[in-house]
């Protein structure tokens, strides 16, 4: 930091984020490392340099005043025009404020050495109910899917290299087999283990973290043989379809997808939603968010890759109008909220084998 004489004014760093936590006020910067826990006094003394401070702290804040500038977090007029370095000029503060609230999280796991304290973890679960695994069902109306098993002949590699993303679907249906194996492979549990304190736990396809799965599969049938089209939620027990919304369908998933076509001819759609106490009754930090967010991306992942093993296509997008989504569903906002949407159908390809709106170089760029 540039040398500041006594009788010059520091402003607060912008931008600054002060943050109220279990631990007290925090106050950090996309443009600094370091984040600070402070005195409320200190706080109030940051929100005052938005309009400058004198340098010397003016008695009884000089201590303050030097620490903040020491660390960063007041500067010269001039410093605060800058912008914060990559990628937070971009993604701003409420991103910067996920980012750094998530990090440095202490772990506890099962073959930790401080047995006393895995105890001490382990009572504090335990104390809490315990959630469901499973969403209680709304009422005894259930359509039962078949459980087939449709072979999957294709060598894995060949599924690896031929998974693309497909915008583009034929209006055709898909089978009633091939939607139900979908339904099962992404979002049911293939076996259940018993973790003592932790209950019986699913064990799916995709990975989840402490087997939480926390994700719920909203369904909606658009072109599915043996299927009245309308919004379902999917039972992974039950493995059936519990009706929600009869009338809803192509035209509301492009609008809650801000009409990015997917939907226009796919076969079914599904928005995926998080019951978020499933993962916060046993991780109580702020980095379980995270995680919440990665384990619907396992859920993704194996759902373009089963579409792929059986001869399908599948697009996945996460540009949701989010509130008018939780509202459709029916989500108890805000415990449970939409986190990604799915597209599936019979894919449109190129002469090439490729999706139609890939389009595959002729010739190298100038820059190549």
């Amino acid at each position: 930091m540039t040398d500041t004489p006594g009788g010059e004014l520091l402003f607060a760093v912008d931008p600054l984020v002060i943050e109220s936590t279990a631990d007290g006020l925090v106050v950090s910067s996309p443009r600094l490392r370091t984040r600070l826990h402070v005195q409320p006094r200190v706080a109030e003394l940051l929100l005052a340099a938005r309009d400058g401070v004198p340098a010397d702290g003016g008695g009884a804040a000089a201590g303050a005043v030097a620490r903040l500038a020491r660390d960063g977090f007041l500067v010269p007029k001039e410093d605060t025009a800058a912008a914060p370095g990559i990628p937070w000029d971009a993604w701003g503060v409420t991103a910067w404020s996920l980012h750094s609230q998530t990090r440095d999280t202490p772990f506890v796991g099962s073959r930790s050495d401080d047995r006393e304290h895995l105890a001490e973890v382990l009572a504090e679960i335990e104390s809490r109910p315990r959630p469901s695994a499973v969403r209680a069902p709304r009422s005894d109306r259930v359509l039962l899917l078949p459980r087939v098993r449709t072979r999957m002949d294709a060598p894995y590699r060949d599924i690896l290299e031929l998974r693309r993303t497909h915008r583009d679907f034929a209006d055709e249906p898909i089978t009633l087999d091939a939607f139900s194996d979908m339904l099962h492979y992404c979002f049911a549990p293939l076996r259940f283990a018993d973790a003592g304190p932790m209950g019986v736990l699913q064990l799916r396809a995709a990975a989840s973290g402490g087997a939480r799965h926390e994700t719920e599969a909203f369904v909606f049938a658009l072109n599915v043989t043996g299927v009245r089209p309308g919004l379902y939620h999917y039972d992974p027990v039950r493995h059936g379809l519990e009706p929600v919304a009869p009338d809803a369908g192509r035209a509301d998933l492009e609008h809650l997808t801000y009409r990015q076509g997917f939907f226009e001819h796919a076969a079914f759609g599904v928005l995926t939603a998080a019951v978020a106490h499933r993962m916060s009754w046993k991780y109580r930090h702020p980095r379980a968010y995270k995680l919440l967010l990665q384990n619907v991306g396992h859920v993704a992942q194996v759902f373009s890759m089963t579409a792929t093993a059986l001869g399908l296509g599948a697009a996945l997008t996460g540009a949701i109008r989010d509130s008018e989504a939780d509202g459709l569903l029916g989500l108890d906002q805000p415990a449970e909220f939409t986190t990604f949407a799915l597209a599936c159908g019979v894919p449109l390809r190129g002469p090439d084998g490729m999706p139609l709106s890939v389009r595959t170089p002729q010739e190298p760029p100038p820059s190549f």
